[in-house]
């Protein structure tokens, strides 16, 4: 018998655990050729993509034909060709249909979490916005956090980890540093 599949967070976080300004902002990321490079080669093994709402309408206004935006480059393009037929599964109450290969999962997130868990196919990834991560932290729905660490203190605005009942304990699977500037640490949950 096949080994479920994992879900995987993959989350842009500031220094100090915020993933989003305090205004909402997300214009401090630095995302350089090493970690876009990295981004494509982790993208073309992925079984599906986990969205919340705001992300994937984000995700979808942007990927299916970078060239229409200036600074696209090989590498949005390489994404490009790998995000538009990757199954992709949307967490949301409020949005009732999507296009690019994407389910709409309205209800029962952890049931629909552990049925993509146990079909064939390359791992899960989550990109989502904070109120998606939260409800897929408070679910224990998440196997491998991968959190892209940018050299900014912003000061306040959202954090990655909503308040919690107990404490989650982790092990640090892996860190590397990319462009010597945005530091991925890989952890499990032990």
């Amino acid at each position: 018998m096949a080994a479920a599949r994992k879900l995987k967070l993959w989350m842009q976080v500031s220094l100090d655990g915020y993933v989003a300004g305090p205004n909402g902002e997300f214009d401090w990321t630095t995302y350089e050729r090493e970690l876009n490079t990295f981004a494509v080669e982790q993208a073309a093994g992925m079984g599906a993509m986990l969205y919340g709402r705001k992300v994937y309408e984000g995700m979808a206004a942007y990927w299916p034909d970078p060239r229409r935006y200036p600074g696209a480059t090989e590498l949005d393009l390489r994404f490009s060709e790998i995000w538009k037929p990757m199954p992709k599964y949307v967490f949301s109450t409020t949005l009732c249909e999507a296009d690019w290969n994407t389910t709409v999962v309205s209800e029962d997130v952890a049931g629909a979490v552990a049925e993509l868990k146990g079909q064939q196919g390359g791992d899960l990834v989550l990109f989502g916005g904070s109120d998606i991560v939260s409800t897929f932290v408070r679910e224990n729905l998440i196997d491998e956090y991968w959190l892209f660490v940018h050299p900014v203190v912003l000061g306040g605005g959202t954090p990655l980890f909503p308040s919690l009942d107990k404490r989650l304990d982790m092990e640090l699977v892996e860190s590397r540093v990319f462009d010597s500037a945005v530091n991925h640490l890989r952890y499990r949950i032990r």
